[in-house]
């Protein structure tokens, strides 16, 4: 019989009921280091774990578990706590549940752009903090509709956010090493010639890519200083993606909007020069809260089925496509 570890416990009844349809199923939520995680999967055919600040399924761990054939995580990515290459290369087939982040991040998405474009939680704070009608305060504002966006990134959420965004403009550039021009265009989006093109060009500018070593810093003041007049930068990916001081040293004397999701350094510091400008719309990361991410634990059991009907789950991972996501 199919043991199947999982290093949390199942949160949703019914996933949790079709989970156990597929084998001996173990919930050992205390196996939060991998020792104990080693202990406690002795001779599983497939594990599972959740989020981890620190690594978890290491290859000590792979290694001391020669039965197991799939590794998978209760969350949108594998690497910030799975050795993904290292099992891959043992031919391990890698999961995650980032299909059940596109329309909540998408969501997210447009919520900061409209509030940015509108003013909207300007309007708010001002009214709650003691002025009684701050109705001129911020004179004309924008509509989504019709402006030029650009999105940086075209992963699961990259094209969540894409598709979405389109409802409201047919002017939709991507910045992407992975996607074709063609392919872009097949799907009705311009492909972006490097990050200049997209800064340059776009009024609305959402960086949605994955965060590792080569995604570092990858967009810096030279960037923000091409923004048109009133552009609105929006970042709902990591604040590591982004070199922040330089970032806010042009933010702080150019007409331009920031609304941010995500920082360089978490939580935000209390004296940050983000806390202080109206043109910066700022929450503390987020975009993981929609309740409809829990819909994670159902098709985690969607995928477990597939994978044990002899299918190819929809989130296995290549080395390529591993390489490309964040690490946190």
């Amino acid at each position: 019989m199919t043991k199947l570890v999982f290093a949390c416990e199942i949160a949703d009844p019914d996933a949790k009921q079709r989970i156990q349809k597929l084998g001996d199923l173990t919930e050992a939520p205390d196996a939060k280091t991998p020792e104990t995680l080693i202990e406690a999967a002795r001779d599983a055919d497939i594990l599972v774990t959740p989020f981890t600040k620190d690594p978890l399924v290491t290859r000590e761990v792979i290694d001391a578990l020669p039965n197991l054939k799939l590794i998978g995580s209760t969350f949108g990515g594998v690497r910030q706590n799975i050795d993904d290459q290292y099992a891959l290369e043992q031919g391990k087939t890698l999961i995650h549940t980032g299909p059940t982040r596109i329309r909540p991040m998408a969501e997210y998405t447009l919520t900061l752009a409209l509030a940015s474009l509108t003013q909207l939680a300007n309007y708010h704070h001002y009214m709650r903090n003691g002025e009684e009608w701050p109705r001129q305060k911020f004179g004309r504002t924008r509509i989504l509709h019709n402006r030029k966006v650009g999105v940086i990134g075209f992963g699961l959420i990259g094209q969540g956010i894409a598709d979405l965004f389109r409802q409201f403009t047919d002017d939709v550039m991507i910045h992407s090493n992975h996607s074709s021009e063609a392919d872009l265009k097949a799907q009705g989006f311009q492909k972006a010639d490097d990050l200049d093109h997209v800064f340059r060009d776009c009024e609305i500018i959402v960086l949605a890519g994955g965060y590792n070593p080569k995604t570092h810093h990858m967009i810096r003041g030279e960037h923000f200083e091409q923004m048109a007049d009133e552009a609105l930068f929006i970042n709902i990916a990591r604040g590591k993606m982004v070199k922040q001081a330089e970032m806010i040293e042009v933010a702080q004397r150019k007409n331009i909007l920031l609304a941010l999701d995500v920082f360089e350094e978490e939580p935000l510091p209390a004296d940050s020069p983000l806390r202080e400008n109206d043109r910066f719309l700022i929450a503390p990361h987020r975009a993981n809260a929609p309740r409809e991410f829990e819909l994670r634990w159902q098709y985690l059991a969607d995928e477990l089925e597939r994978y044990a009907k002899g299918e190819q789950p929809e989130t296995a991972l290549t080395p390529e496509r591993a390489q490309a996501m964040s690490e946190s």
